[in-house]
């Protein structure tokens, strides 16, 4: 069975209703114990969780044991899923001509190479 063909006239419509297909939301990342890289990111509610985890690898480098939280930071708010998108983790977004709406996510990681004495001395 192939993908169902929409009718010109049904199109951005569902149950009747206009469905509201490009919701948007701002993601301010934040490292936990750490404010300098902290970043935003405007991205569709549709988007999948591996998106947003490709992009803090993207600008921390060789990075494991990644974790992200939504609010703060707690075992009860970890997003596990990579191919759950926002809108399944209930993060509702705003259409794209409306102010942001921002969702806070906190992230932690591991450096690849954490026992490298550079990376272990204090300032």
């Amino acid at each position: 069975m192939g993908p169902r063909k929409i009718d010109k006239s049904q199109k951005g419509q569902k149950n009747g209703e206009r469905e509201t297909q490009h919701l948007s939301k701002q993601v301010l990342g934040t490292l936990l114990n750490w404010d300098y890289l902290n970043f935003k990111l405007r991205l569709k509610t549709s988007t999948c969780l591996f998106v947003i985890k490709n992009e803090i690898q993207r600008r921390h480098g060789r990075i494991s044991d990644l974790k992200i939280c939504r609010g703060y930071f707690a075992e009860k708010n970890e997003l596990r899923d990579d191919m759950s998108t926002l809108q399944d983790y209930g993060i509702e977004g705003v259409p794209e001509n409306e102010p942001e709406a921002v969702c806070v996510i906190q992230y932690d990681f591991k450096p690849i190479q954490y026992d490298n004495p550079i990376l272990l001395a204090s300032t």
